[in-house]
């Protein structure tokens, strides 16, 4: 349903869809195969002409349905797309195309290149959200509502306070994903153990090379079977996302027939009921709560994935393929309702004062 054209905006946003989409992805692993053939031959360990063959290579060159038979044979794709690179460079060339790597290498930086363009994303739109809120409390400093504990009416409150509070939550959520971009976008040099044992000379310079080249973080030795990054940032969208909820979930409440101190910007059509022609339900915050609700849920099976045998684990690993973009992708719906709810956010003072003084 994520990729459903009727359902897919709902869920996600076309921007972090691109950045996942399968063409976006397999661009993502040429280009980690020519980085890593630019970076070898500027350290002296291949050939500059091979370099330079390999840097021609385009997506357009590849043959689609030989790249995914080749998936469905060997249960890697990177073997099949080195086959066909291999092709195209030529016999002198061939040699040099994915030399001295492992698929896992490619495959997990070229997952952290997304990570970090995903999450670059995020923080573009939770800042927006941040400015939202800071606009509706410039608007009412001094707006008094109805605290509500347990479900009971407490006693008056400054509304500013309560949107504060959740612009403050929304701002170490953004620090905790920063931090974890940090720990979780780094390049993966290893080679078929991790160890780079098979590099005569020079391993520390390639894999500093392809840290330079690619914008990315780096780990010593190796982290293919060590995926706490992964985990910190799938944990901290998983994170964000329930914060998300917890702010669409009680938006929507406030916008309850019962309370009505805020509703969402009406338009003619919007929201509305096959069978109850008077209602005007609230999409945005029902959405948002909805779509944010299942970015922890998702980001939970990160912990099981990280749990590796030995060197290297293949069962945990090719869940990691589905989990990571789903999380992100879910992040994204669930920033986009979020701005949508507050960019449509009326406030009803009349009622906030209204349900302050309730009759007697």
């Amino acid at each position: 349903m994520l990729e459903w054209p009727l359902m897919k905006n709902s869920y996600s946003s076309v921007e972090m869809r691109g950045i996942w989409s399968e063409s976006s992805t397999v661009s993502a692993w040429i280009k980690v195969e020519q980085a890593l053939a630019r970076v070898q031959a500027d350290a002296g360990v291949l050939p500059d002409k091979a370099a330079v063959a390999i840097e021609g290579f385009r997506v357009a060159d590849l043959d689609q349905d030989r790249l995914h038979n080749s998936m469905e044979l060997v249960g890697r794709p990177i073997v099949g797309l080195v086959d066909q690179m291999r092709e195209h460079v030529g016999d002198e060339h061939a040699p040099y195309v994915h030399y001295k790597s492992t698929t896992q290498d490619i495959l997990d930086t070229a997952l952290a290149m997304q990570m970090k363009f995903g999450l670059s994303v995020v923080m573009d739109d939770t800042r927006k959200l941040i400015t939202a809120l800071s606009d509706h409390i410039s608007a009412h400093p001094s707006t008094l509502v109805l605290g509500r504990t347990n479900g009971q009416h407490a006693v008056p409150m400054l509304l500013r306070t309560k949107l504060e509070v959740w612009q403050a939550e929304l701002t170490r959520r953004m620090a905790v994903a920063k931090e974890a971009g940090i720990r979780g976008a780094l390049v993966q040099v290893g080679g078929p153990l991790g160890d780079l044992s098979n590099y005569e000379v020079k391993c520390d310079v390639v894999k500093a090379g392809m840290s330079k080249a690619l914008g990315l973080g780096r780990v010593d030795p190796h982290w293919q079977n060590a995926r706490d990054g992964v985990a910190d940032v799938v944990g901290a969208l998983g994170a964000l996302c329930a914060t998300l909820c917890k702010i669409a979930h009680n938006i929507n409440l406030l916008s309850s027939s019962d309370i009505g101190e805020v509703y969402e910007l009406h338009e003619n059509g919007k929201g509305a009921s096959s069978s109850m022609h008077h209602k005007r339900n609230q999409r945005a915050s029902e959405f948002a709560d909805a779509v944010a609700r299942l970015g922890p849920q998702r980001s939970e099976q990160i912990g099981e994935l990280t749990l590796h045998q030995h060197e290297r684990s293949g069962g945990v690993w090719v869940a990691e393929w589905l989990v990571v973009p789903e999380v992100f992708l879910l992040t994204s719906g669930a920033l986009v309702w979020s701005n949508k709810m507050l960019a449509d956010l009326t406030i009803d003072t009349d009622r906030m004062e209204q349900n302050r003084r309730p009759s007697a």
